[in-house]
């Protein structure tokens, strides 16, 4: 069964869910009728207050600060912006009650989690009600078209772009054989491993093999074993903290010394502790606050440190950040707050976010970009180069 089928499968019944739980108030009384603006533009944010999606969903730091910045400039067209809060507990089930909530209390567009399945679990709620919605930070397949409808976009760049980034950053290094360990806890790393060999073909490389472990497993000596016979000449660990660090320390104590690269999971440094060697290790991400890609990412990172806000994990708070310039400028060329008018805006042409320019069609809500990747240096990211994807690999679990 394709992806899209098995997540149509899940949707379907929280689509009727919406339907049991009743319509709310639109928001969409005005001020100012020549303008087509509520007199406060509300965003709602059905995102995780509590759960294992935490560390990702407080990324509405970014978007509370561009909120006061655009606030204090006076709004929109003299309309100020609020963001109203509901918890969705991390669960899918509970994403879209909390879609609900906030358009009962005012909503005009929704901001969903960072995870692609529960933010498509909210989906047809802002759907049903017109309303604009946008994960902060799901960069993976499953949310937005074909998946969701025509109304859902994220601030993220695509996760498949980003692994044919790292593809290409290899090849330009100078690899032949990488060789690729496939955490199956999640469907993300069976898809990285996939796109990466389809845009390893692209680039005529072949790959020294390839084994599948679980986040959660304490030893994986039989893979490394596997890896060490391979003599391949670099690793692509398609998994995420904490096992795919645990991992790592596997590999290097078993003394494999060849290049190590991972995706935007590894942001940040929270993980490093007790790699010995984080010097050989890579990661692609929209940007780090230990080395910013740009001027415009070092302003943002200083302004939300000197907010209290943790700027460890980086890369999401851009893509954070993005989502928010994203509505923000749909809603000041349009003068409206429908979903529908909204969205054909974004796909008319490219806006230019704090992760660069971003387009969308109809059929793609998740744009391109030019990765920054990373080493960790000392153990911290250090900026090595920005790579363009060749191409963007077909979504494969």
């Amino acid at each position: 069964m394709p992806p899209s089928a098995k997540l149509l499968l899940f949707v379907l019944p929280v689509f009727a869910l919406t339907v049991l739980v009743g319509c709310g108030s639109s928001g969409d009384s005005t001020d100012s009728p020549s303008a087509g603006l509520p007199k406060e533009i509300v965003i709602g944010a059905a995102i995780a207050k509590t759960g294992y999606l935490v560390p990702y969903d407080g990324n509405i730091a970014a978007i509370e600060q561009l909120v006061d910045e655009t606030n204090a400039k006076g709004g929109i067209d003299g309309h100020k912006l609020a963001i109203v809060q509901a918890d969705n507990r991390s669960d899918p089930q509970q994403a879209p009650l909390a879609a609900q909530k906030v358009i009962e209390e005012g909503a005009d567009v929704l901001l969903l989690s960072c995870e692609a399945l529960t933010a498509a679990a909210a989906a047809p709620v802002a759907e049903e009600h017109d309303k604009l919605n946008f994960s902060m930070c799901a960069g993976e397949p499953g949310y937005g078209p074909p998946y969701t409808g025509h109304l859902s976009f994220s601030g993220n760049p695509n996760f498949l772009s980003e692994v044919s980034a790292g593809a290409s950053f290899l090849r330009q290094r100078g690899i032949e054989r990488p060789f690729l360990m496939c955490d199956t806890a999640i469907v993300m790393g069976k898809a990285q491993c996939s796109a990466f060999e389809q845009a390893w073909e692209k680039l005529g490389g072949s790959i020294a093999g390839s084994v599948d472990f679980a986040n959660g497993d304490e030893s994986i000596a039989s893979q490394v074993s596997e890896l060490k016979r391979s003599d391949a000449d670099a690793v692509v660990m398609a998994s995420y903290p904490p096992g795919g660090a645990a991992a790592i320390k596997q590999i290097q104590a078993a003394g494999i010394d060849v290049p190590i690269l991972g995706g935007s999971s590894f942001d940040g440094t929270f993980w490093v502790k007790g790699i010995a060697d984080p010097g050989k290790i890579y990661a692609t991400s929209n940007g780090s606050a230990y080395d910013p890609p740009d001027r415009a990412s070092a302003r943002l990172f200083k302004v939300l440190e000197r907010n209290g806000v943790n700027t460890d994990v980086s890369g999401t708070l851009l893509a954070s950040y993005a989502a928010g310039q994203l509505i923000i400028d749909a809603i000041r060329e349009t003068h409206s707050v429908s979903g529908n008018t909204l969205a054909d805006a974004l796909e008319a042409k490219p806006h230019q976010t704090i992760v660069g320019k971003e387009a969308f069609s109809r059929e793609d809500h998740l744009a391109t970009r030019t990765w920054p990747v990373y080493v960790y240096a000392n153990g911290e990211p250090k900026l090595v180069a920005k790579v363009k994807p060749q191409f963007i690999p077909e979504y494969g679990d």
